[in-house]
């Protein structure tokens, strides 16, 4: 179990291992000097060899340099590169020859991003050939988000996530028997800003997250009577305890009306565990079909709370001594799921192949509900208290089926065939109650809820690969049907959505093209206002994409390409305003990037990148709303961000990097968000062992 005041010290665990995978690599880098220094250097090869081991490393570390004007909200929420030092890609890898190392075989220490990026990893691999191998993996990353465009600029956040994975293998090379091993955390939390509605207003509330998860698992692999079969077990804890306030005097975003927080305060404390389960089997048969199965069984149940404190004033200008909410709830969560594939070659050109999915889960949970109300009229005169204690509880129980039939024919070597149908079949139950215990019992009190909704959907796929000539290949695909709706009680999607790309070499030059439609409907209906007009929404999408790369010799490349999005949506909508108005919602975008990238290396030493990407949304154009309950949006802005680069072979084994980037954004709706942030940096990079010579 852990406190909030373990997760206050987040930030302290955040550091700690931040330090530790700097101090690991960098000691790395320490050791590989040792073996420069110390060890056998074979000049044939230039290998560095240390205690038995054949060392490589690259080293890299730096500074940035930040300057900005503009938005800087905008800029963190875009891009939040900060100034200061930084890791680059950094490796260190020890080698012997196989199975001759004492403890272990290979070791391989790898970092990026860490210091004044927003993302970072350090990645720390060891095996001994036979006997083990353990894998680990931490990331960060540093997320901002804060417009003023959205929500007035109420929901905002700035939070880190450190996540890490640890994996070991027993026996790794044995394909009769190997154990695995593993755990996995994830640390969530910082400060931001959301959002409550209360008395006819809204208010803006401080919050500050606080997540936390930790994943172990066992497992064991091998073969069976011809069977490939893998077995794991899995379990999960997890912890919310995020925290929202007010802190003072709050009149709401409407401060001309009688509605006012004094003090508000929210908690919403769960804690919750996980196991589940997983069976995968494998096996081909006389080199004619192959079977391939997965099982997983997860069982979920979490407990959770909400308390909240608010004073203030209501609507009515009463004097709100205390609203204090009190909500308890308890849920469970099974699932079963299966899916089972089947390829029958058929001919050595003919190839078709079965995949039957089963998935079910049923969710059970509760929660009693309380609200009490002490309150006095403007004046401070005495008024009735007030208390609505109401409960429920639900079973969602969820059965789909998924059946795909594919099949691939190969006519030759220029020409092939893919097609395929794809069923599904989906069954809902809900029952349950709900229930108003501070009201006299009624034939709606408690109300019982008993509800299945059974639905299907079909679907075709094909494609084709062909080959003009040699140095022409060409794929398409195609699919159209039906999908699941997220609602269950509105239609299908109707979508179709079709994919062509081409690639054309010409000696050192190659051209690729590719282009993507979408089209997408969802039906619905109004329940208020079931004489309306129809009310589908309809979602139009077209991507096209083409590059050009050259590369005429081996000290120089260029590449270069140019997308364009093309996408509207339109969805009928019914605007009350003193009656129902028929209207429409209508989004646009006309985005246009384009890109070139440019390598060299003029003389031996020296190296040479630039780049220059451009992105402009034109979004709506000239189109406007004259009326209330029409309504056309976009996000029209540009994008630019140029770069150059330089690297000097200062010596055998360091270069020195020199680079600036350039990032200029100019949004055409709200020019308060625009930014230009200059950064120029440099850094280091140490190589030890082979090919250090033949950069």
């Amino acid at each position: 179990m852990f406190d909030s005041t373990q997760i206050k010290k987040g930030t302290g665990g955040y550091d700690r291992i931040l330090f530790i995978g700097l101090l690991i690599t960098f000691s790395m880098a320490l050791l590989t000097s040792t073996a420069a220094g110390q060890g056998t250097t074979t000049p044939a090869d230039q290998n560095v060899y240390w205690g038995g081991y054949t060392v490589n490393a690259t080293v890299e570390f730096g500074w940035r340099f930040r300057s900005l004007t503009g938005n800087e909200n905008k800029y963190r929420s875009d891009l939040n590169y900060a100034k200061g030092f930084r890791t680059f890609d950094t490796n260190v890898l020890l080698q012997s020859e196989s199975g001759k190392g004492k403890y272990f075989d290979s070791l391989l220490v790898s970092n990026s991003g860490w210091g004044s990026d927003p993302q970072g990893f350090t990645r720390f691999n060891i095996e001994k050939i036979g006997i083990y191998k353990f894998n680990a993996n931490v990331r960060k990353v540093s997320y901002f988000n804060n417009l003023s465009n959205h929500a007035l600029g109420e929901h905002t956040t700035d939070t880190r996530n450190l996540t890490g994975d640890f994996d070991l293998s027993i026996l790794p090379q044995n394909e009769k028997l190997r154990f695995n091993l593993g755990a996995s955390f994830s640390d969530y939390s910082g400060p931001g800003m959301t959002t409550t509605r209360a008395y006819s207003d809204e208010f803006g509330v401080n919050s500050f997250i606080r997540n936390k998860a930790y994943d172990y698992r066992a497992g064991v692999e091998g073969q069976l009577a011809g069977f490939d079969l893998s077995l794991a077990q899995g379990f999960r804890i997890f912890q919310d305890r995020s925290a929202y306030s007010i802190s003072g005097l709050n009149l709401g975003n409407n401060p001309t009306n009688n509605a006012r927080f004094e003090t508000f305060s929210r908690i919403f404390p769960t804690n919750g565990d996980t196991y589940y389960t997983t069976l995968n089997v494998h096996r081909t048969f006389a080199k004619k079909l192959d079977f391939t199965g997965k099982f997983i069984y997860v069982f979920t149940k979490s407990n959770m709370a909400m308390n909240e404190v608010e004073s203030g004033r209501d609507n009515s200008n009463n004097i709100i001594d205390a609203d204090v909410y009190t909500v308890t709830g308890k849920n469970s969560r099974y699932q079963k799921r299966g899916d089972f594939g089947l390829t029958y070659m058929v001919t050595d050109n003919f190839r078709i192949s079965n995949t039957f999915t089963y998935d079910t889960f049923s969710i059970n949970g509760g929660n009693a509900f309380q609200e009490a109300v002490t309150r006095r009229t403007a004046a401070g005169g005495p008024l009735a208290s007030q208390l609505t204690q109401t409960g429920g509880y639900r079973v969602n129980s969820y059965t789909r089926y998924l059946n795909l039939v594919e099949g691939d024919y190969q006519f030759n070597n220029a020409i092939s065939l893919h097609f395929g149908y794809r069923y599904t079949h989906r069954k809902v139950d809900v029952t349950g109650y709900d229930a108003t215990y501070t009201s006299a019992p009624s034939s709606t009190n408690p109300a019982f809820i008993d509800e299945t909704e059974s639905n299907h959907t079909n679907s075709i796929i094909a494609g084709m690969k062909i080959k003009p000539v040699k140095n022409w290949v060409i794929f398409w695909d195609i699919e159209r049907g039906d999908a699941d709706n997220v609602f269950t009680r509105l239609e299908n999607y109707k979508f179709t959505n079709f994919r062509v790309r081409s690639r054309l070499t010409l000696k050192t030059i190659g051209f690729n093209f590719s282009a993507i439609t979408k089209d997408n409907s969802n039906p619905s209906f109004s329940i208020v206002a079931p004489t309306a007009p129809d009310l589908t929404t309809n979602i139009k999408t077209r991507m096209f994409s083409g590059s050009v790369d050259w590369n005429p010799m081996s000290i120089l490349s260029v590449s270069g390409g140019y997308n364009y999005t093309h996408l509207t949506s339109y969805t009928p909508i019914i605007v009350p305003a003193g009656g129902y108005f028929n209207g429409f919602s209508q989004f646009f975008s006309r985005d246009h990037y384009a890109f070139l990238d440019v390598s060299v290396k003029p003389v031996k030493r020296v190296s040479l990148y630039g780049s220059y990407r451009i992105s402009r949304d034109l979004g709506q154009g000239n189109r406007f709303s004259t009326v209330v309950q029409n309504i056309i949006g976009s996000y029209p802005m540009q994008f630019q961000s140029p770069e150059f680069r330089a690297a000097f072979q200062i010596t055998r084994n360091i270069d020195w990097n020199i680079g600036y980037q350039y990032y200029d954004y100019k949004d055409s709706q709200y020019p308060t968000l625009n930014y230009r942030a200059h950064l120029p940096y440099t850094s280091i990079r140490i190589y030890f062992g082979n090919g250090a010579a033949d950069r």
